[in-house]
């Protein structure tokens, strides 16, 4: 996956490279409503009821806390079918 980036930082570096006279690329082809037409680039949020290190019990080993299974964390790792 490639870098987040914020959408409106974008069109507003592109505005202002057409106010300084600079060559923007694709010019014409309304490249501000390309941008805000591209995918969030959103952070899958893993529920400790979907992560490996779940084992069904109020406790999670990962960070040795109490915890509900709509839970989540920065830790979390999504739990494969077999396990």
């Amino acid at each position: 996956m490639g870098d987040l980036i914020c959408r409106q930082a974008a069109i507003d570096l592109l505005k202002q490279m057409r106010k300084d006279g600079d060559m923007i690329p694709w010019e014409g082809k309304d490249v501000f409503a390309r941008i805000r037409k591209l995918p969030s680039a959103q952070p899958e949020i893993i529920r400790c009821k979907d992560c490996k290190h779940w084992d069904g019990v109020d406790t999670c080993d990962v960070i040795d806390a109490p915890v509900w299974d709509n839970d989540f964390c920065s830790m979390a790792e999504r739990r494969s079918d077999e396990e």
